[in-house]
């Protein structure tokens, strides 16, 4: 899914959300994808995995973004409480 600049993805993604919640409550596995602008209007992509153990993976691609690191970064949660948005150990 992609997001325009100042859209939320909680309002946007409600569908989405809801596949990976209940994934969650189901343990099983699910993916969600999306795509925002900076305010440059550079790319950024997220991949959100959930695993089937009920671990959240976020996989963040910045390489397209002309005023970051243009690197890919990850995070993961054992535990996540909130899908989307969520603040994980690096």
């Amino acid at each position: 899914m992609s997001l325009d600049q100042g859209e939320e993805i909680k309002k946007k993604a409600v569908r989405e959300i809801a596949c990976l919640r209940e994934s969650l409550k189901s343990s099983k596995s699910a993916e969600l994808k999306v795509t925002y602008l900076t305010v440059e209007g550079d790319p950024i992509r997220e991949y959100y995995r959930l695993t089937a153990q009920g671990r959240l993976e976020v996989y963040t691609d910045s390489t397209d973004d002309r005023y970051s690191d243009r690197k890919w970064s990850f995070a993961k949660c054992y535990t996540p409480e909130w899908l989307i948005e969520v603040s994980c150990d690096q």
